[in-house]
């Protein structure tokens, strides 16, 4: 996949997901309707002369952003802190939807003060940034159109639709731009929009420690949605333990592929040896992770299994299997990096699976990331704890 007033703190690197080609004419007429495609809204914006940390666009311009419509006729965007108080200065303030204010300027732009209802730090809290703007959440979106459910809504939610089934197609991606990924928020700020297009019910971020988790994070975000952690243990050939012949997750059997167990030529109690090791790590990491309290309900829910990749899918796997078991009605993958053969086969056995790059050929999952670097123990219990 290649992706294409309140005072909330936002951060996180720029992020390019979706290159459009700057047309020679930035902004169109068509019929009396003013239309602008993202280079246009870009130049909108800073035009604007505000802190760019403080505007977040809104409306049909996240759908623009990430690339899954070409244009967009105006522009809206929630302002807060000093932005909002330099706008007022520009236009008089109307009262807008459900206790939004309003201020309407030249350019086709819109301001509210929030987001038909929803307060300005709650669209601030879901927001990413594309091209050093930041943008509402798709899952945002999403509410918003299917609420209005005017023609247009209609039309974007379909094109909406088609897009995230490009994104999650492992045949579509192998074709796109490639380049390793930054590092795990890099891999989860391309993940979420998608994740977010898919508009799953009820849904569960379920991060796979430790490197699952920075992942997971943008992804729980964008939705508004619990993160939590889904504990499962790789089983690692005896000589070479990153390679794995199988997984083992809580509440679950192992599960084992047995072509790679004959390809590697192990004998019975050689796996039985790792499958008790990993069972008593397993159970370590249950009770570091959880603090004494229960695993997230998952009954009726909406699992989205994050990692930060995918080289063998015996891990993500495991995590399927462990989810419907703990009574999730749905279950998503999605990884940083897996190569298509295993993206694919993660998706007949997920209801979907998604990847942010599917590179070819694929080593290692560490390999297709510029950061590698391990993540902590403490890193997980943080970013549980907020």
């Amino acid at each position: 996949m290649h992706l294409a007033g309140g005072t909330h703190s936002m951060n996180g690197p720029p992020l390019r997901l979706v290159p459009t080609p700057r047309a020679n004419d930035e902004r169109r007429v068509y019929g009396g309707q003013m239309t602008l495609d993202w280079p246009a809204v870009i130049d909108l914006v800073h035009s604007l002369d505000l802190p760019v940390e403080s505007v977040i666009l809104t409306g049909s311009v996240p759908l623009l952003a990430h690339g899954a419509i070409s244009q967009v006729g105006d522009v809206d965007l929630v302002a807060t802190g000093s932005a909002w108080d330099a706008l007022a200065q520009r236009g008089p303030e109307r009262d807008g939807e459900l206790g939004d204010r309003v201020i309407d300027l030249p350019g086709g732009i819109q301001a509210f003060s929030g987001w038909h209802g929803q307060s300005a730090d709650a669209v601030a809290a879901r927001a990413s940034q594309v091209d050093g703007l930041w943008v509402a959440s798709i899952a945002d979106v999403v509410a918003y159109k299917r609420r209005l459910g005017r023609p247009k809504d209609v039309e974007h939610l379909a094109a909406l639709e088609r897009w995230a089934d490009e994104m999650t197609d492992a045949g579509a991606t192998i074709d796109r731009d490639q380049a390793p990924l930054r590092d795990r928020a890099d891999a989860g700020t391309r993940l979420a929009p998608v994740v977010a297009a898919l508009a799953p019910a009820d849904p569960i971020v379920l991060a796979l420690p430790r490197g699952g988790v920075p992942v997971a994070a943008p992804v729980a975000r964008a939705l508004g949605c619990p993160l939590d952690v889904l504990v499962v243990r790789k089983l690692g050939l005896p000589t070479n333990p990153e390679y794995a012949f199988g997984a083992i997750g809580e509440g679950g059997e192992p599960w084992i592929d047995d072509r790679i167990v004959a390809a590697a030529d192990l004998l019975r109690e050689e796996v039985d040896a790792v499958v008790e090791k990993e069972r008593a790590a397993l159970a370590s990491k249950i009770a570091l992770y959880r603090e004494g309290q229960p695993a997230l309900s998952l009954d009726g829910a909406t699992a989205i299994v994050v990692d930060d990749g995918a080289a063998t899918g015996s891990t993500a796997l495991a995590a399927i299997a462990v989810a419907r078991s703990m009574g999730a009605a749905h279950v998503i993958v999605a990884v940083g990096a897996a190569p298509p053969d295993v993206l694919a086969m993660l998706s007949r056995h997920a209801d979907r699976g998604l990847a942010a790059i599917t590179p070819e050929p694929f080593l290692s999952v560490g390999q297709w990331y510029e950061d590698f670097t391990q993540t902590a123990d403490d890193e997980v219990l943080a970013a549980l704890r907020q």
